[in-house]
C-alpha cells in the first residue's frame, strides 16, 4: 500500500504514538475504547477552520477503511459533526500501528514476565498474587509460567514430613536449592503465618524425670521450659518435658528418623532404658501416653495445637499451665496484638482439641488480647 504524505505529518504521527503509548500502558491486556480528545489528537480540536477539521477527520476515517482503527460514535445529531458525537478509536490492527511508528512490542524485562505468570496462573486470590509477584523466581531453562504453575502444588505436600530442599526437589525439576531462602514466600502461599517445611531435621531437647514418665508435655519457648525442667514443685511430676526448636507448624516430621533428632538434657534422668522408652514412643508409636502443649495464648499457640494433633490424636493444650493465664486475660490484663507485634497472626476457628477450643480460644475471642507463656 502507498501511504499518502498526510501519514506523515506531526500532528498525525501524535496521534499513532499516543495509541501505541495505550498499548504500551496496557501490558497485554484487554485495550478500552480511547476517547479522541484533545490529548490524543489536539490539530482536530484546535484547528481554526472547518475544513482543516473535516481533513484530520477524514484522515481516521481512512485507518478505519484500512482496518487500523475502529471508529464509534454517539448517535447523529442535526447540525454536528461526527467528531463532535464523542468519538472513540478502537484499535484493530496493534502491529500495524507499531510498524508505522517505528514502535515494536517492548520486551518484557524478567520482572515483568514473573508478574504476568503470576497473575494469569497462580492459584490464589488477588491479595496473596500482589505478595507473590514481587518475589521473584528464575530457574535457568524455564519459564516464568512454567515455575507459577508448579507452585501450584505446593499445597498437596503441605502435610508431608519434607525438609525445605525436598520440598524444592518435588515440585522445580530435582532442583533442591530454588526455595532457599524463601519461607517467607511459602508462608504467603500456603496462607500460613510461617514457612512449614524446615531447612533441617527438628532438634527436640527433651528432659525425663528420674521416675518413669506418664505422660509427654510440648514446651513452646525454651526459657519456660529450662525453668519447668529445674522446677521443684509437683505440677510436672511424671512428665517428660520436650521444647521443639525449629517448629514450624506440621507436626508429622517430629515423628520420622529423618524428620527429628532428639537430645536429652544433662540435668536430667539419662537411663539408657528411659531414653529408649521415649524414642520407641515418639518414632515407633511403641505404646500410647498422654500428650500437652503449654504455650503462648495466642492463635499461633492454637494453631501450633492444631498442627500437632496430626501426629499427637489425643493432644490437648495442659490446663494447670494455660488456666491461669486464661484467668489473667479475663481479668483485664494481657496485651493487644499489635503491642507484640503479633497483629499478622490470623484466627483459628477450631483446633480439634476440647480445652483449647472450650476455653482458650473463647477467652482469645472475648478478650481480643493474648498473653506470653513466661508471664
Amino acid at each position: 500500500m502507498n501511504r499518502p504524505h498526510w501519514l506523515g505529518q506531526p500532528d498525525v504521527q501524535t496521534l499513532l504514538h499516543r495509541l501505541v503509548d495505550k498499548l504500551d500502558k496496557a501490558d497485554d491486556k484487554p485495550l478500552r475504547p480511547v476517547k479522541l480528545d484533545r490529548k490524543i489528537l489536539p490539530a482536530l480540536f484546535d484547528a481554526e477552520f472547518e475544513a482543516n477539521k473535516e481533513a484530520y477527520w477524514s484522515y481516521l476515517l481512512q485507518m478505519q477503511q484500512w482496518g487500523w482503527l475502529a471508529i464509534k460514535t454517539d448517535k447523529t445529531q442535526p447540525g454536528k459533526a461526527q467528531y463532535e458525537l464523542n468519538p472513540r478509536i478502537e484499535i484493530v490492527d496493534p502491529a500495524l500501528l507499531r510498524q508505522v511508528t517505528g514502535r515494536p512490542q517492548p520486551v518484557k524485562s524478567s520482572a515483568q514476565l514473573w508478574r504476568d505468570a503470576v497473575y494469569s496462573k497462580l492459584n490464589a486470590d488477588e491479595t496473596i498474587r500482589e505478595q507473590v509477584a514481587g518475589q521473584k523466581l528464575e530457574i535457568p531453562g524455564k519459564t516464568a509460567t512454567d515455575i507459577v504453575e508448579r507452585l501450584n502444588l505446593l499445597p498437596s505436600l503441605i502435610n508431608d514430613p519434607l525438609l525445605l530442599r525436598e520440598v524444592s526437589a518435588r515440585l522445580f525439576w530435582g532442583q533442591s536449592k530454588v526455595l532457599d531462602n524463601r519461607q517467607a514466600m511459602i508462608a504467603t502461599l500456603l496462607n500460613l503465618d510461617e514457612c512449614p517445611f524446615p531447612e533441617s531435621p527438628i532438634q527436640l531437647q527433651v528432659y525425663l524425670p528420674a521416675k518413669p514418665f506418664s505422660g509427654v508435655l510440648f514446651i513452646e519457648n525454651l526459657a519456660t521450659f529450662e525453668k519447668a525442667s529445674r522446677d521443684t514443685n509437683a505440677r510436672f511430676d511424671g512428665l517428660a518435658l520436650v521444647f521443639a526448636s525449629g517448629f514450624k507448624g506440621s507436626a508429622k516430621r517430629l515423628r520420622t528418623i529423618s524428620g527429628v533428632s532428639v537430645y536429652f538434657a544433662a540435668h536430667g534422668h539419662l537411663a539408657n532404658q528411659d531414653c529408649q522408652r521415649f524414642c520407641d514412643w515418639l518414632i515407633r508409636y511403641s505404646e500410647q501416653l498422654p500428650v500437652w502443649f503449654w504455650g503462648d495464648l495466642d492463635y499461633s499457640g492454637m494453631q501450633i495445637i492444631k498442627s500437632l494433633r496430626h501426629s499427637f490424636d489425643e493432644l490437648d493444650a495442659w490446663q494447670p499451665g494455660y488456666q491461669p493465664m486464661v484467668d489473667e486475660l479475663l481479668a483485664g490484663n494481657g496485651h493487644e496484638p499489635l503491642a507484640a507485634n503479633k497483629s499478622k497472626q490470623k484466627s483459628i476457628d477450631s483446633t480439634g482439641a476440647e480445652y483449647a477450643d472450650n476455653i482458650l480460644l473463647s477467652a482469645l475471642v472475648a478478650t481480643g488480647k493474648f498473653l506470653d507463656q513466661e508471664f
